[in-house]
């Protein structure tokens, strides 16, 4: 015989993760703090950002998932605060793993047809790059590739290529002798390109190789001339590479995007900077940029997009906004023009950081990097949503930052079971799922003993990353949460938790491992069966007890009255 709580047979009510804000100002001046976040009932282990949306279009929920990877002063990593982050549409947490620590250039990427998620991890130096290590995970958030120390992987960029190689910057540290002075430490900017599977180096370029240091101008704080510091007079922070087998890279310092040729490494054109190769026809606006990022060739190659900081380090801005930038390249007749830009009213502007991406329904996204945002535009230009990420009283701090912000489709199938809390005096059931995208709802059943049967008590919307459902009394001792996809079919449930263990169960984990596919919590008190027969066997004695002192009394009683009735007899007879 086991005890029990009286529990549900009926649901009270969904209730999802907190949402977003909306057009707050008390985000924005920072009263809510410089980051606002939250955790959940079920994985306090996560924090997840609390957005605040500035502006909305429902062109913007067009089915992708949004990537981040937060890092600032703000940011707290011991609080588990950084890490990659997948969100969606309507700014709730999908999946985010916070033992990465700092990451930078979280993507979704494909491999010998495969979707993989792809990222660098590494602790960030101050003065924009560091060496850290590429990683891929698979759609079960398995890590399956990790760079070893020969690559020298930068934070700047990580792009898997068609021929199942990766494009990867990295930064080395050199000694050399300018005009006005020997012996100066740079620090030289370096792409490579390399074999995913065996991590062969399968080309390399050096930048010192192809531009003179003397003409350095414009460059970040490092002047070379101290101890241990390097003069970083390039700056590379992007790549790609065309069907021809050319690369397109990016220099910041030197505020041009430059073509190289793939076989021999020569430059074979430059767009803006001092030795701009193009005539602009749209009155300098195709080719004035500055400190730029993320520079890409648009789909049919005809032009490229970049994300034009347009703010310099020691000299001012060239604009009071950063921008996006879509520019078409005439490569017959060397002619560039500005197909469109993106800017945001609010006159973001960005010292570092920040990306341009065309997204497959022709809106454009932004994220601004050092400042805590991100835009989407449609295609003429127009900013249809607008989210901050940290309070707007912050940017230009570096409070909250984070280096690119994109969207992409994505199917995430964690091995991880669901997650799922029971609060008593609440009477709510918790639950969340980690990273699974498929899931659309949560199946509440019960069973009143052991080896009953499950029984369903309703199946609930999935809301947000952690949905709670409140439970009115029934007779359950028993129940358990199934995550359930579109079609109500059961695609994964979590291991058996339980309120108080019963010691008589033969083997405790056994029973959790055989029955690892459902999510339980057990809601009943169980009694060992010692105690069970102690008690048993203390009433026993009490009723014996009861028994043989009522016998002894009514046999007392008895003789008593026998020997009344004697006496009287013996007093008749005399």
């Amino acid at each position: 015989m086991k005890s029990i709580f009286l529990l549900p047979s009926l649901l009270r009510l969904a209730i999802a993760s907190p949402p977003p804000y909306f057009q707050s100002s008390d985000f924005d001046t920072g009263k809510l703090g410089p980051y606002p976040n939250h955790t959940f009932i079920s994985r306090p282990d996560l924090v997840a950002p609390s957005l605040n949306i500035v502006k909305w279009n429902d062109s913007c929920d067009d089915g992708l998932y949004t990537f981040i990877s937060l890092r600032g002063d703000k940011v707290d990593p011991g609080l588990g605060q950084q890490g990659p982050m997948i969100l969606d549409s309507k700014g709730d947490l999908v999946w985010m793993n916070n033992t990465y620590g700092e990451t930078y250039d979280f993507a979704v990427q494909r491999f010998e047809g495969e979707d993989y998620l792809t990222f660098w991890q590494g602790q960030g130096r101050k003065d924009g790059h560091s060496t850290g290590v590429y990683v891929m995970l698979d759609s079960h958030y398995k890590e399956v590739y990790r760079s070893p120390p020969s690559i020298a992987g930068d934070l700047h960029e990580f792009r898997l290529t068609p021929q199942g190689t990766a494009l990867s910057t990295s930064y080395v540290l050199k000694t050399i002798d300018l005009r006005f002075r020997k012996g100066v430490k740079i620090w030289d900017s370096v792409f490579q390109e390399f074999d995913l599977k065996t991590n062969e180096i399968l080309f390399s370029w050096n930048a010192s190789d192809h531009f003179d240091v003397n003409e350095a101008w414009g460059t970040g704080p490092n002047s070379g001339f101290s101890v241990g510091d390097g003069f970083d007079f390039w700056h590379i922070n992007s790549i790609d590479k065309d069907a021809s087998g050319n690369y397109l890279i990016s220099s910041r310092y030197w505020s041009t995007v430059v073509y190289i040729d793939g076989r021999n490494g020569e430059v074979l054109w430059q767009l803006g900077g001092k030795h701009n190769s193009f005539t602009d026809l749209s009155d300098g606006k195709a080719t004035n940029f500055a400190y730029q990022h993320n520079a890409r060739w648009n789909s049919d190659h005809t032009g490229i997009t970049l994300f034009d900081n347009s703010a310099r380090y020691g000299h001012p801005p060239i604009r009071d906004n950063s921008r996006g930038l879509h520019i078409l390249l005439d490569l017959v007749n060397m002619t560039a023009t500005l197909k469109q830009e993106y800017a945001n009213s609010e006159k973001l502007s960005s010292i570092s950081q920040g990306n341009i991406q065309i997204l497959p329904s022709g809106n454009v996204l932004l994220g601004y990097g050092y400042n805590a945002a991100w835009t989407e535009f449609s295609s003429e230009g127009d900013a249809v949503c607008d989210v901050h990420i940290g309070a707007k009283e912050g940017f230009g701090s570096g409070a909250v930052q984070n280096y690119r912000t994109r969207k992409f489709e994505w199917e995430g199938r964690p091995i991880e079971k669901p997650r799922v809390r029971w609060m008593e005096e609440e009477g709510e059931v918790w639950v969340s799922w980690n990273g699974a995208t498929e899931v659309r709802g949560w199946r509440v059943e019960g069973r009143e003993r052991e080896s009953g049967a499950w029984v369903e008590i309703e199946t609930v919307e999935k809301r947000g990353f952690e949905t709670s459902v409140g439970v009115n009394e029934g007779n359950y001792c028993y129940l358990r949460v199934v995550g359930v996809d579109g079609e109500g079919a059961s695609i994964g449930m979590g291991n058996v938790v339980r309120e108080i263990p019963l010691e008589d169960d033969t083997d405790d984990e056994d029973s959790a491992d055989e029955t690892s596919s459902s999510s339980e919590v057990f809601l009943y008190h169980g009694v060992s069966g010692d105690i069970w027969i102690f008690w048993a066997l203390l009433a026993s004695g009490v009723v014996v007890g009861i028994v043989c002192c009522g016998g002894f009394i009514w046999g007392h009683l008895k003789h008593r009255k026998y020997m009344a009735l004697s006496q009287l007899a013996e007093n008749d007879e005399a």
